[in-house]
């Protein structure tokens, strides 16, 4: 026998059930669709700059988006790109056009079909001009507007640069030089796509002259009786001397220092650093490498050339690469020491020297060979 109210008590919970699935899915619908959509409206909206490594996954750059407020998921971008095949399609450089009003697939379509407003160049602590003017040209998207020849004209005879007149800096490096050596400071560049080598000299002089400024480099400079150009040509020599060791680079310092300054009768104003040798010998072989080992001792290899160290006294006439900020500081700010020799030992650690006796006693002590 039934029950009356058995029947109703079952499509009462059929109801209930279907209710809940419903709500579910709608939940469920309402979730995946909102994460798709952008995270605010143009008005509200917020631009950001998303730079593109080369070899960065979609994963990678979606970690980006939402870090910086313009997408909602991480998994969403990367699920729907994965679908719309953007790894395939990614191009390195730096997107300025990204805001938070655009959908994920707004924002796919712009990494895929629009170039990058940018690129980056990273100028190493050490390069001379023709490395920074590879390392330029070698830049991930290409710039097509920039020509190396050009580049390196005006980075060579700074009066032929067509912005001379307006960076003091310039102005003040002319009277020492006609070449840019030493004054391109190391650093990562945030190019336009479109800029020429005018474009990109300008980037890199206005980098210079902030430096010198914030970290009062003229100033201290003429403390000890130098002048700017002559502290950068001295930190362009420790720049290349200092090895693994960054500790090292203060002592490094204060050896020339003490070579230049505290003259000592035994080795008079002798700086016989390597790597102004590498520089006489690489301007006149114009290598495919630059900075490799001597293969002779230095006083052998172009010894008439004013950039060998070994024959010359003094300073070379100009810097020999663009030294970084620790360079930099490093001859401002270098430590009182009587220190006149130092080598590397097999570990790239710097042993220092009053004396040449000391010196040669220590070499033997590390297996050392040399002069």
């Amino acid at each position: 026998m039934k029950r009356p109210g058995g029947s109703k008590a079952a499509v009462i919970s059929i109801i209930l059930v279907a209710v809940i699935i419903f709500i579910g899915l709608y939940y469920a619908w309402s979730t995946v669709t909102s994460i798709f959509l952008p995270v605010s409206d143009a008005k509200n909206a917020k631009t950001v700059s998303i730079t593109v490594k080369p070899g960065e996954t979609t994963a990678d750059i979606a970690e980006k988006l939402e870090k910086n407020g313009i997408i909602k998921n991480a998994f969403a971008f990367r699920l729907w790109s994965r679908v719309r095949g953007l790894d395939g399609k990614l191009q390195a450089g730096v997107y300025n056009k990204l805001n938070s009003s655009m959908t994920i697939d707004k924002i796919i379509d712009e990494f895929m079909n629009a170039q990058p407003d940018a690129t980056q160049v990273l100028v190493k602590e050490g390069y001379r001009l023709e490395e920074i003017a590879n390392a330029v040209a070698q830049s991930s998207p290409v710039l097509v507007n920039f020509k190396k020849d050009e580049f390196l004209k005006y980075a060579h005879n700074i009066k032929s640069f067509p912005d001379y007149g307006k960076y003091p800096l310039l102005k003040q490096i002319s009277q020492q030089s006609d070449s840019m050596e030493g004054f391109l400071f190391p650093a990562i560049y945030e190019i336009p796509v479109d800029a020429d080598a005018r474009v990109v000299i300008q980037r890199m002089i206005t980098k210079t002259t902030e430096v010198v400024q914030e970290n009062k480099l003229e100033a201290l400079a003429k403390q000890h009786q130098m002048s700017l150009y002559d502290l950068v040509t001295l930190a362009s020599v420790v720049e290349r001397e200092t090895g693994k060791v960054e500790e090292d680079r203060p002592n490094i310092a204060s050896v020339y220092w003490n070579r230049l300054y505290k003259v000592n009768p035994e080795i008079g104003k002798l700086l016989q650093a390597d790597p102004t040798v590498q520089y006489a010998r690489d301007n006149q072989e114009k290598p495919a490498k630059y900075w490799t080992p001597l293969q002779d001792s230095g006083g052998n290899v172009y010894p008439d050339s004013p950039y060998n160290t070994y024959t010359q006294a003094g300073l070379p006439p100009t810097p020999i690469c663009s030294p970084g900020l620790a360079s930099l500081k490093a001859v401002a700010e270098r430590p009182d020491t009587d220190y006149y020799y130092f080598f590397a030992d097999k570990t790239g650690k710097s042993h220092f020297a009053k004396t040449h006796a000391e010196f040669t006693q220590l070499m033997a002590q590390y297996g050392v060979s040399g002069a």
